[in-house]
């Protein structure tokens, strides 16, 4: 996490879900239940917040974030009623006493009704959960981890993080300047599009903000072979000569991949999330990863986990042009591997 900063969450579990991948392409195997700790411990390394999008993050990025990424369609706080504000009362009083609460349990302790029985405004939400979203977007309350259910166990922020008087950034600038740099440690090396779309950042204050800090010598333009945009990055970066090769697997909300523009301008390599995709429609299938070799993208492969007959397994393999066929044996051991580590007994490929 020093490395990449953050962990997008999605809640499709078709081999794992997305927060658990990114870790076992970078360390093998592993024991998911540490992630799992670290995110739910009180003033820990790590916690939930906005980044690329929801995502487990280093807890000292939290208040940098919340500056840049209040996330507006999802706080409807300027349109709530009087009752909505007693609610909000009540849920920070609720929490204060009872951290790690999820909204539906909230519900219920609070005799909020279900979302069917309301007719005032509103998507498919009830009150609870409109009053928790604005509350978390505003950082008033974080979360001590996820439930079994995948919910957002709440707490007051304080609860969350070591909040001090150097927590709350003094203005935006200055939030945007370490986003921007921490950005840039994460990448290596990247457009200003790769610098704003890791956090979504708004890419004309990215733009607006480099050549301050390129003047201050925290970051260096570089150029890139190849490409005609203008590329940065920190000036302790490291280029090794030679990356040495082996196969690694990475998941559709990975952060090497989840900028398509920078797959296909910086790796010649295009790809598309075809999920929500109908099906007659896909070109390589519905939970693809990505194959990097050393540094070069090598195909693609569609995988589920079978977990009632204990299968992994990888229903298309697409190659790229030109691979060698000995890359093949290298995909049959990473197959091997991750089956492992998700208790199955073997891959069907």
């Amino acid at each position: 996490m020093d490395s990449i900063a953050q962990l997008q969450i999605d809640s499709i579990n078709v081999v794992r879900r997305a927060h658990y991948m990114p870790l076992f392409a970078r360390l093998g195997s592993y024991d998911t239940q540490n992630l799992d700790a670290l995110v739910a411990s009180r003033h820990g390394a790590m916690t939930e917040y906005w980044a690329h999008e929801a995502s487990y993050v280093r807890s000292e990025l939290v208040c940098d974030l919340i500056a840049w990424q209040r996330r507006r369609w999802i706080d409807r706080s300027d349109l709530f009623t009087g009752e909505h504000h007693e609610l909000t009362d009540k849920v920070l009083s609720y929490l204060s006493v009872h951290p790690g609460t999820t909204a539906r349990e909230l519900s219920a302790v609070l005799g909020v009704q279900a979302v069917g029985e309301k007719e005032h405004w509103g998507w498919n939400w009830n009150d609870t959960k409109y009053v928790t979203e604005a509350l978390f977007a505003q950082g008033r309350i974080l979360a001590l981890g996820r439930s079994r259910q995948f919910e957002r166990r709440f707490a007051l922020a304080e609860d969350v993080l070591d909040l001090n008087a150097d927590s709350v950034p003094a203005d935006k600038q200055q939030a945007l300047r370490r986003l921007v740099l921490r950005s840039l440690r994460a990448q290596g090396v990247g457009t200003s599009h790769c610098i704003a779309e890791y956090f979504r950042l708004p890419v004309k204050e990215v733009q607006s903000i480099l050549p301050r800090i390129i003047e201050e010598q925290l970051v260096v333009p570089v150029v890139v072979s190849g490409l005609d945009e203008p590329c940065f990055q920190l000036p302790e970066t490291t280029i090794p000569r030679r990356v040495q090769p082996d196969l690694r697997l990475l998941s559709p909300f990975d952060s090497m991949v989840f900028n398509r523009r920078r797959l296909e301008r910086f790796f010649d390599f295009e790809y598309r999330v075809e999920i929500y995709v109908p099906q007659n429609k896909r070109r390589y299938g519905y939970y693809v990863f990505p194959m990097l070799y050393g540094e070069n993208f090598v195909g693609r492969v569609d995988l589920k986990a079978d977990r009632k007959n204990s299968v992994l397994q990888a229903r298309a393999v697409h190659w790229e042009p030109g691979v060698s066929p000995e890359i093949s044996r290298e995909l049959d051991l990473e197959l091997q591997r991750m089956a492992r580590w998700l208790e199955l007994d073997r891959v069907d490929r």
